[in-house]
């Protein structure tokens, strides 16, 4: 059967457009795509601009401005992006690349190359008594270098995802209390540690100094992953839980019942256990900022009177059961009507 000639040229060209159209689609398709992609990849970067801090390592402060800059992203943010500042009183004009040279006797940096005669260059003599002994130096702290990357044991249930549990967010709300970062009235916060410290002989005689470098080194780890030289001494591993274990021994020595005493970990499960899976989620809910109004505030005004009426066990805050119950019970009353 002979086939007409303009039939297959319609059909050919009808082919043709849908063709051209259908690659016109997936082109259109895929531009979008990429362009989706660019705002999240700079989007992004933003972010990780904004969150820098200035105080971490020069590679990745560099590695930073050089992704920013690629992506044109504003780096007027970025505290250390400065101009190069001359080391050396003697020495302003310092090119790039410069070979410098520290003199370790008299603490001083100078150029290291003569350029008039292309010779290595002498140290210039030392200062007489009568004279400063330094026009510049540079001081290097090994111990602010150094960096504790193992996190104290005692913080482990509340760090990573563990951040973002209802223990977890009792704990570090607990740490930002004892720092003063919340904005309600309280009790004076050396009272507070003061007065948390002194139920037991184990931790009475520890300085409210000490707590604090504990406070703050954990909380430099949770933002930072490492723990700053500083804060060595307070965040030793174990060091938490073996205080546990000592307080835990005073207690049963006196007659006391110490497992009457819950962590954040402790007060998740017991409350979780009264209220069921269902009532808990709501309680969660409001623990996370989210939900009802009402609850959250409530939540809120919890977690100020937890940091009022807790005791220091070495790893971490704890409660006394019945002070738990007493707490939350108004809160539970109310998430009932709420669920």
């Amino acid at each position: 059967m002979v086939k007409d000639p303009e039939e297959a040229l319609k059909r050919r060209r009808e082919r043709g457009r849908r063709s051209q159209a259908g690659f016109r689609k997936r082109q259109a398709e895929a531009n979008q795509l990429m362009q989706e992609q660019n705002r999240r990849l700079k989007s992004a970067i933003e972010k990780l601009v904004n969150t820098a801090r200035g105080d971490e390592r020069q590679e990745l402060l560099t590695a930073i401005s050089d992704v920013a800059k690629a992506a044109d992203t504003d780096v007027k943010t970025l505290t250390f992006e400065c101009q190069p500042k001359p080391v050396c009183g003697n020495c302003h004009n310092i090119p790039q690349g410069e070979d410098l040279v520290i003199d370790s006797e008299r603490r001083d940096v100078f150029c290291g190359w003569d350029h008039a005669t292309d010779t290595r260059r002498a140290p210039p003599p030392l200062p007489s008594a009568s004279l400063p002994r330094l026009k510049c130096g540079l001081w290097i702290s090994d111990i602010y270098y150094m960096q504790i990357t193992i996190p104290p044991d005692d913080i482990l249930p509340y760090i990573g995802d563990g951040a973002k549990t209802f223990a977890g967010i009792i704990f570090w709300s607990m740490m930002d209390h004892s720092q003063g970062k919340c904005e309600r009235k309280h009790t004076d916060i050396n009272t507070l540690i003061k007065k948390s410290l002194g139920h037991s002989k184990i931790t009475d005689d520890w300085t409210i100094r000490y707590i604090l470098a504990m406070v703050e080194g954990r909380q430099e780890y949770k933002g930072k992953g490492f723990i700053s030289a500083r804060y060595a001494s307070a965040v030793d591993q174990d060091l938490g839980m073996v205080v546990r274990d000592r307080v835990q021994d005073d207690y049963r020595a006196r007659g006391m019942d110490p497992n009457k005493w819950l962590s954040a970990t402790g007060i998740e499960r017991h409350v979780r256990s009264f209220l069921g899976d269902d009532t808990f989620g709501v309680l969660d809910t409001a623990a996370r900022g989210e939900g009802d109004f009402d609850l959250r505030h409530w939540f809120e005004d919890i977690q100020c009177k937890l940091c009022e009426t807790c005791v220091c066990f070495g790893d971490g805050p704890r409660w006394h059961v019945d002070i738990v119950d007493e707490l939350f019970l108004g809160w539970v009353h109310s998430a009932f009507w709420y669920t």
